[in-house]
């Protein structure tokens, strides 16, 4: 990035006139992205919990639902920032144009689209975002009746390109602030920020996912089986190396001894 509009404001890099509409239209992406933000991190904190491990697959149906909303709407967070074509629909690459021709300072202009071309998003998102649109137009913002049955026709996309897509958004807005860093995700949600001493530190939903954790009959296997040594031995014999670390990681989360 060009270090001048890591030292100047907005203020100073903005037009008098248009300032407004230039912080209205920032709170208003920073608002989706925040959003989008968070969906994906809560998103990933339940795709990479043991569940096979810690409950029965019954246990696990809020949680798809939760996945699936999530994912969803985060579809369309993304597909009405990027794609949305109607004249009046307000996107990343409409606003961006707008800097460009009436907000910016002319003598901040040419460094400003040279900053911008550091985001080559067009070429990194191209095709997942037409799939992304397709997916919206076609399953998740209608029901088209030739498509109920022919799914195969309907634009996919999976959890990495839905992160890609998310990190794209992060840089290309971030390119557009000047002179301040957004926290994209809530307080309690990012590794940027440093906690009280003895604070609990964890967020909300890794607290849940602990509390299923805390319950389970699996952490406390070896007690359960105190009496049973040949059977402890035996269940354990069976499980391989990622499966012990990941029992020994939450025995010394909760202070119990590893085995």
């Amino acid at each position: 990035m060009n270090d001048i509009f890591e030292s100047l404001t907005a203020e100073e890099i903005i037009l008098p006139e248009y300032l407004k509409d230039y912080k209205d239209g920032m709170d208003f992406f920073y608002n989706e992205l925040f959003t989008l933000n968070a969906n994906i991190f809560i998103i990933n904190k339940i795709r990479k919990f043991p569940f096979d491990l810690f409950c029965n697959s019954d246990d696990c149906t809020f949680f798809f639902f939760v996945i699936n909303n999530f994912f969803e709407y985060s579809i369309i967070i993304i597909s009405r920032l990027f794609k949305d074509t109607g004249k009046d629909c307000f996107t990343l690459p409409k606003f961006t144009n707008k800097i460009i021709s009436q907000y910016i300072k002319p003598e901040y202009k040419s460094v400003f689209i040279d900053r911008m071309k550091e985001v080559n998003f067009k070429k990194l998102t191209d095709d997942i975002l037409s799939r992304i649109h397709d997916l919206r137009k076609k399953r998740i913002a209608h029901n088209l009746k030739e498509f109920i049955k022919d799914t195969k026709n309907i634009g996919r996309i999976n959890y990495d390109e839905l992160e890609k897509l998310r990190d794209c958004a992060n840089q290309l807005f971030g390119n557009l602030s000047f002179g301040i860093e957004h926290l994209m995700v809530p307080i309690s949600y990012s590794e940027k920020v440093i906690h009280p001493k003895g604070s609990d530190p964890r967020p909300d939903i890794e607290k849940i996912l602990d509390s299923i954790v805390k319950e389970s009959n699996f952490l406390n296997t070896p007690e359960r089986y105190s009496k049973y040594p040949s059977v402890w031995n035996a269940i354990k014999n069976k499980w391989d190396e990622e499966t012990l670390n990941i029992f020994n990681e939450y025995r010394e989360k909760y202070k119990l001894p590893k085995v």
